[in-house]
């Protein structure tokens, strides 16, 4: 895919077929998102894959309880990745951001339905922790986004772009 096209016709997918994703897809989004740039060249992100329905959906009901969301399912989702970086780290919302666009268009690119998840970020509820800490994220780590994957079960329609740009 032409990488202008693939900038433009990326959307969120809400949506996922009840189809796996091949692990080799998922290596490859990830490499996608290890190639995004960080603050100063540190790398300090950790990318944590979860592929199996009830880690995701245990992350999913602890998310859920903590935010007082009833049946929270993160869209029910084939696989999620949860990027984290040490909560000191000066640019992590930065270092974050880079690599979730990287892996959204990755995925985009594969023919594989994605959507950003930010129900981490400022959740510091124990249940939530001792979720994550099933999943090895050191406890000094915080998220700015996850990224639910899936084959797209939907076709989300454009959205009008309304934001101003000035040129001087």
């Amino acid at each position: 895919m032409d990488a202008i096209e693939n900038l433009l016709t990326r959307r969120s997918t809400r949506k996922f077929k009840d189809k796996e994703l091949p692990r080799e897809a998922l290596e490859k989004i990830v490499e996608c998102g290890k190639a995004s740039p960080t603050g100063m060249n540190k790398q300090q992100r950790l990318f944590t894959v979860l592929t199996k329905e009830e880690d995701i959906q245990k992350l999913a009901k602890a998310i859920g309880d903590s935010l007082e969301l009833q049946n929270y399912r993160i869209y029910d989702a084939k696989a999620l990745i949860i990027v984290t970086v040490p909560k000191d780290l000066r640019l992590g919302d930065a270092d974050t951001s880079t690599a979730m666009e990287n892996m959204y268009l990755a995925s985009h690119a594969l023919g594989i339905g994605a959507v950003w998840i930010n129900q981490l970020r400022e959740n510091n509820s124990e249940i939530v922790r001792k979720v994550l800490n099933e999943f090895k994220i050191p406890e000094d780590h915080i998220s700015y986004g996850m990224l639910a994957l899936g084959y797209s079960d939907e076709t989300p329609k454009e959205k009008e772009r309304t934001e101003k740009v000035v040129f001087i």
